[in-house]
């Protein structure tokens, strides 16, 4: 059996074409061609086809039997019923209902009984409230369908607006008890009159259309798998399943998920509640991780620096680094303020271009590590954690995280651990084992601590959480 796995990320497009037979593996995958600076609001059609694209090209003809989804959490497009765009996908880092969200936070009753019942925050990031933000904004939402570019993905390849309850858990409409759309959520927000996909389970599928088949030079007929969220088919990925496992992705943003038995909510309304393919997930994301890395990298040193290059001019023993808060997409977990901005603090003379670059990726670390305490003050600590990511392409910044997070680190063997977790959820969806000799077996890397460097990371920390409290954004009013 041959799969076809196609993944629309933040970033770029993805693809993998497995054999099960041979155990063959090809990947493709290639920046999306944006049209426009701002990576957050995007032209979904545009990125399908381009995801498309790369399959049809990836296939070749070959005699494809699966294809299987990937996409992003927290995407949000308004469609005609016949899929013509009302509005563009704003993507997960969009935040123009970061005012609506700090007034709606003043309400600390509603804010609890919204998290309490979604697994969600109150948060410019979720669906829910782009769409109260549009709706402010004068679009009319009634009657529109509220689709997130994966599911579009898959209507334009089947014709069916389906969706799973994976997806729809981080859509803030989704009762996390229950996996079903929340009607009371829907109805205190005032967003009765919007269509909301039929969920199915995360093995359902749908065939390919003559229309889909056309762009990707396949056969009509062939089964098509409901997606899944790139950050859930990570945990399928790299079988980290079982209660008390975490993935920690630091890709263009940073995410700490682990495997729970229920449904697991935050008394400090800190962490989120979603779901993965195959069970509760409790966890912490920030906006900010490669992003800002980026972002130094072009302002400090341009746009043409290799990351390889920059490597030799961190150093394990710098000092008196700046402290650097990386908000500059807004904040998630744990405080969720949309309104929260970043930048380097207790600057000085004598600091570096070097000196300021490694305070970004300490400043990473310092933000993902303040959430991961939170969801170790609800879980205790997880008796396993996997390392994914372009940290991984860092060695330093790989062993700063361990260090800073006083764990092993288990370095994750799949360079693209969603897609591996959309073909294992192919291979559950026609009975096959999840597990498969190409992508199991052999020892992982394990990367330790240093408990020598405890005082000076604890003391770096200790400066993060001073300077993070005294930017706290002011309140937002009525």
């Amino acid at each position: 059996m041959k799969i076809l796995a196609l993944e629309a990320s933040t970033t770029s497009a993805k693809t993998m074409l497995f054999d099960t037979e041979t155990g063959e593996v090809q990947v493709r995958s290639r920046r999306f061609e944006l049209g426009g600076p701002d990576a957050a609001v995007r032209d979904g059609d545009a990125i399908c086809a381009q995801l498309l694209a790369l399959g049809r090209e990836n296939a070749a003809g070959q005699p494809v039997d699966l294809i299987v989804l990937s996409g992003t959490w927290h995407g949000l497009t308004l469609r005609a019923r016949d899929l013509a765009a009302v509005t563009p996908v704003m993507e997960w880092p969009y935040t123009g209902a970061q005012d609506l969200s700090a007034r709606l936070r003043r309400d600390d009753e509603f804010t609890r009984w919204f998290h309490d019942r979604t697994g969600c925050m109150v948060n410019a990031s979720y669906p829910a409230f782009k769409l109260l933000h549009l709706r402010e904004q004068g679009v009319d939402v009634a009657g529109r369908l509220a689709l997130d570019q994966p599911t579009l993905i898959f209507a334009r390849l089947t014709g069916e607006v389906w969706t799973n309850a994976s997806l729809a858990s981080g859509t803030g409409l989704l009762n996390a008890r229950t996996g079903q759309w929340d009607a009371e959520i829907i109805d205190r927000l005032g967003l009765g009159d919007v269509v909301l996909p039929p969920l199915h389970s995360s093995t359902a599928t749908a065939p390919l259309t003559a229309a889909g088949a056309a762009a990707l030079g396949l056969r009509a007929g062939i089964p098509v798998l409901t997606p899944g969220p790139d950050g859930g088919l990570s945990q399928v990925g790299d079988l980290a399943t079982e209660p008390g496992e975490m993935t920690f992705s630091m890709g263009t943003s940073g995410a700490l998920r682990i495997a729970t038995r229920h449904p697991s909510l935050s008394p400090s309304l800190s962490t989120w509640s979603y779901r993965s393919p195959v069970g509760p997930l409790s966890g912490a994301a920030t906006s900010g991780c490669g992003n800002c890395v980026d972002w130094a990298r072009e302002r400090l040193f341009g746009a043409d620096a290799d990351y390889a290059d920059l490597e030799p001019l961190l150093s394990a023993d710098a000092a008196d680094l700046p402290v650097f808060l990386p908000f500059l997409f807004g904040e998630r977990s744990p405080g969720w303020q949309d309104q929260r901005r970043g930048g380097w603090l207790e600057l000085q003379p004598h600091h570096t271009r070097a000196d300021l670059y490694q305070s970004v990726l300490e400043g990473i670390v310092y933000s993902l590590y303040h959430c991961y305490r939170e969801l170790v003050a609800v879980h205790g600590a997880p008796r396993r954690i996997v390392l994914s990511g372009g940290v991984l392409s860092s060695p330093t910044w790989t062993q700063l995280t361990a260090d800073v997070f006083g764990a092993d680190m288990e370095v994750s063997p799949r360079q693209h651990s969603s897609i591996v977790g959309a073909v294992r959820m192919g291979l559950q969806a026609t009975g096959s084992d999840m597990r498969h000799p190409a992508f199991d077996g052999g020892i992982p890397e394990v990367i330790r601590p240093r408990g020598e460097r405890r005082d000076r990371y604890d003391a770096g920390f200790a400066r993060y959480l001073d300077q993070y409290a005294r930017t706290a954004p002011p309140e937002v009013g009525p």
